[in-house]
């Protein structure tokens, strides 16, 4: 159906859609799809915007109403103009700026005739306004019954359809304005443009010009972006980039000396500058709290000793704690830069101490898409696993939700990762090494690397080259000389300083590391390459394209999509908490025709699946003839457990497979969940004395009821509850035992697999003791207490608390509010705490970090709280302070007798 039809649908017998488009809404950096529609009643007019759940839309149900604009005197309209090429060409979208006195909205909109015709109509509309003088009638205004002279059209329409959509007229009309992040710069949204200034400027043509460094909205833009780069070459040249990339971690120093003898390699000066950092602060405060003063002064110590014959813009920068990545492009390149993101991946302790992780960022030049990944992974000598580990997180985690679907690390032509990577040179003595390095003979010694021994024969950096290495290990060395570490614990050198690629089209020219800078333990690394970019010719894409679009009709008149599944069921058994679980489907298509699939809400749905369930690709193009597998993944995390322990959800869900142009095939996933005591309830633990996997579901559920201990009959279940439950007992007794001497405690993250084995043992008791390690007992115990169904501090009490947390006899009186057996764990974990923290000299714990950590996973946030409103910066203040008061509270408890 014609979407014009199924905007009609949506207005009353009265009103009538003039004019209507999809159109990409900006909001904080991201595209979210919409459909605008002129209307009209009774000769006044107003632009009404409507989300729609579904891509493309092919009904009235998928849409909903989000703002109504009334064309009168206070609507102002921008045109947003993307800079074209050096030839002078104009580019191949826009940006169109919507503002009332209430609401800003900024539309991203491609050129295409109907983009032309819906500007005209608002020329239209906003003449004939002005001709009959009408009065201004702004959108804060829409509930004004009072006023005579104005009409009650808008307000009648809108709240009639608001309540339709569920949803309240503020929730509508508060819509946020925000702008892409374009090199750091923030446009001016307050100038007018007439509609007749905007056509002339963007020079709207016929045919829709599809960017390539975006994700298409429509499914006939899809494909035709599919057969675009089966064909770019014929409509797009090559033309060569340098790029520096230079990674140094700091040792959380300040930058004492000039950093040209490391960013000024080359008498020719880079076009891209990709610059990381690690350990710029080293503070364990810093390791949970964001804020840094060191990252100002690296900041604008690479911008002062950037190469001295260009000009640069800063792209981007983006930080987790003391990793930190800053990119540049050369001026006269900026205007070619697109689709901007950046995203970061903590891997340190639960996931959110960013001491360890990747942070990243991405962009288009031309129509190349480049990331750069800069990353710190674990340390230590024998711990190369878990650098393994930290890596497939960074990469299996990173997603760039600009787009939708989000883009991955491997969806990119050109990928550079740098970084403090930590593999170390194992299996032979520091002699040995330090002779080979004497006599630089580094191929020998690399022999004995634990990434290169790993690149191209597993699954580490697959895909990804490193340059033949020239040069002396960069780590570790007395600070502030060129001699290798002679402190007690002399460490084997080892080049842990790294910078790999991945793509074609790249040539490395130089890899170098930079002893002459002395400020940290490492040396600073940096490798040049030379990256193929590739530029569209608009006059051969544009004949490409029609010729696209005139077979496409073709095709599509004469053939429907087919295709052929090779199982509509997937069955997983005996699914575990944190142990993912896949099985893949093939889709054939058998047609003639481009398919385009995708998995779409059911009806009242807000998404595709359950959260347990994950779909790679959900949306894709087939080609005739050939076929797509597609990854149905099973992981129940930290956020679905508890509802599956008290079954309130269970493992089943209905997919629904939508072929663009054809049928819908429903997908059926079933599967056994194996209970486990990660994500229980306090209230259900105490009650169990048998491990749960030998609890009967029914027994089960009934215990898993808030308030079942008042059913309890004592008499037949021994005549005792747990004081605090069995399992929490046995990790802390094994924590007691052979952690408190143990350095960096509760600061390294445990290994996923000892994890799963602790899971086990304490689901099923067996074995006796805990397998692992100390610090993958210390995650498994935050991870326990952060899986609670209900926090060891209840959600009841959880702002009371945050309001307490600067006495310590309110925070006394809160406690006391709690039922026993949440005061019980309490006091035994903090009990616990105590007697660590009394080893601090040997296990490096500190008061005001453990009071940090921990106050995070006993004070969670009720799920019911409503979200912070307000920008980026004011959100990141407040999530601060309320951390800052969890660790407060904690602290009163660590620092004080708990039980007096």
């Amino acid at each position: 159906m014609d979407l014009r039809q199924l905007v009609q649908k949506k207005l009353s017998s009265e009103e009538k859609c003039l004019k209507c488009i999809e159109a990409a809404k900006i909001i904080d950096d991201k595209r979210h799809l919409r459909i605008i529609a002129i209307t009209e009643k009774r000769d006044e007019h107003a632009i009404f915007i409507f989300t729609t759940n579904r891509i493309p839309c092919l009904s009235s149900e998928d849409m909903k109403l989000e703002t109504v604009l009334p064309v009168e005197s206070q609507l102002r309209c921008h045109a947003e103009t993307p800079r074209g090429d050096s030839s002078g060409k104009p580019s191949t979208e826009f940006l169109l700026g919507l503002k009332s006195p209430e609401v800003h909205i900024l539309l991203e909109m491609p050129q295409h005739k109907s983009t032309q015709a819906f500007l005209a109509e608002i020329k239209r509309a906003q003449d004939r306004y002005r001709d009959q003088r009408w009065k201004a009638l702004s959108c804060v205004r829409l509930n004004d019954r009072d006023s005579s002279s104005s009409t009650t059209w808008f307000t009648d329409s809108f709240e009639r359809k608001t309540q339709m959509n569920g949803q309240g007229m503020s929730a509508a009309m508060g819509s946020s304005y925000g702008s892409r992040d374009s090199l750091d710069a923030h446009r001016d949204f307050d100038q007018t443009d007439s509609i007749e200034t905007m056509q002339r400027q963007l020079g709207l043509g016929p045919g829709i010009e599809l960017p390539l460094g975006a994700k298409p909205v429509s499914s006939r833009e899809a494909v035709a972006k599919r057969i675009l780069m089966d064909r770019e070459d014929e409509f797009v040249d090559l033309t060569k980039v340098r790029v520096f990339c230079g990674t140094w971690n700091v040792n959380g120093k300040s930058p004492t000396q000039a950093l040209n003898k490391w960013l000024v390699v080359d008498e020719r000066a880079p076009d891209i500058y990709a610059i990381g950092f690690q350990e710029l602060d080293l503070s364990k405060e810093a390791f949970v709290f964001s804020e840094s003063a060191k990252e100002a002064e690296w900041q604008e110590a690479v911008k002062k000793f950037l190469h001295p014959k260009e000009k640069y813009r800063k792209v981007k920068s983006v930080r987790i704690v003391g990793i930190l990545l800053i990119v540049f492009i050369r001026e006269k390149l900026a205007k070619h830069v697109s689709f901007i993101d950046s995203d970061s991946v903590p891997t340190g302790i639960m996931g959110f101490m960013g001491n360890k992780g990747g942070v990243s960022v991405r962009f288009t030049l031309q129509s190349t898409s480049f990331c750069f990944i800069n990353s710190h992974l674990a340390a230590h000598q024998e711990e190369f696993e878990r650098r393994n580990q930290d890596y497939r997180d960074i990469m299996s985690k990173t997603r760039f939700k600009q787009f939708v679907p989000p883009l991955t690390i491997g969806e990119h032509e050109a990928v550079f990762w740098i970084g403090d990577l930590n593999y170390r040179i194992s299996n032979i003595s520091i002699e040995d090494v330090k002779t080979s390095i004497r006599d630089q003979k580094y191929k020998a010694l690399l022999r004995s690397d634990q990434l290169f021994n790993q690149l191209g024969t597993t699954d580490i950096f697959r895909g990804f080259q490193e340059g033949d290495i020239t040069f002396d290990p960069t780590y570790k060395f007395d600070t502030g000389t060129d001699v290798y570490d002679t402190s007690e614990k002399s460490r084997i050198p080892a080049w842990c300083d790294r910078i790999l690629w991945q793509g074609v089209g790249i040539a490395l020219l130089r890899y170098d590391s930079h002893p002459q800078l002395r400020i940290s333990d490492h040396k600073p690394v940096s490798a040049n390459f030379e990256v193929e970019v590739k530029v569209i010719d608009e006059k051969r894409y544009k004949k490409v394209y029609e010729d696209i679009m005139k077979k496409l009709d073709r095709i599509e008149n004469e053939f429907l999509p087919q295709i052929k599944l090779d199982k509509t069921e997937c069955h997983f058994k005996d699914v575990k908490f944190i142990e993912p679980q896949v099985e893949t489907i093939t889709i054939a298509n058998v047609g003639q025709a481009y398919v385009e699939f995708e998995f779409i809400n059911k009806l009242d749905d807000a998404r595709y699946s359950k959260p347990w369930l994950t779909i790679t690709p959900c949306k894709e193009v087939i080609k005739p003839g050939l076929s797509c597998d597609v990854q149905i993944e099973v992981y129940v995390d930290k956020s679905t457990v508890s509802s599956l322990n008290s079954s309130k959800d269970n493992l089943e869900d209905i997919l629904v497979l939508h072929l663009h142009g054809g049928k819908d095939i429903f997908v059926t996933v079933s599967g056994n969940y194996l209970s486990s005591v990660f994500g229980s309830s306090l209230e259900a633990l105490i009650q169990m004395h048998c491990p749960i996997r030998q609890v009967p579901t029914t027994q089960l559920v009934e215990i898993e009821q808030p308030g079942s201990l008042g059913h309890v009959d004592l008499t037949k279940t021994g005549g005792r509850l747990y004081m605090v439950p069995k399992e929490l007992w046995r990790l802390i007794q094994h924590i007691t035992n052979h952690g408190k001497d143990k350095a960096d405690l509760f600061q390294i993250p445990g290994l996923q697999a000892e994890i799963q084995q602790i899971r086990d043992c304490l689901d099923t008791g067996e074995p006796e003791v805990l397998p692992g390690s100390v610090h993958s007992a210390a995650e498994s115990l935050l991870l326990f207490l952060e899986c609670l169904a209900e926090p060891v501090i209840p959600f009841s009490v959880f702002q009371q608390c945050l309001s307490a947390s600067n006495n310590l006899l309110l925070s006394k009186q809160v406690l006391s509010q709690i039922p026993d057996y949440h005061k019980n764990t309490f006091h035994y974990l903090c009990e616990f705490l105590k007697e660590m923290l009394k080893y601090s000299e040997m296990n490096g714990l500190e008061i005001k970090f453990v009071a940090t950590i921990f106050g995070e996973v006993l004070l969670r946030a009720p799920p019911s709280a409503s979200k912070e409103l307000g920008s980026q910066r004011a959100r990141r203040h407040r999530a601060q302070e309320e951390e800052a008061k969890k660790a407060a509270f904690m602290y009163h408890f660590l620092s004080n007798d708990v039980l007096s």
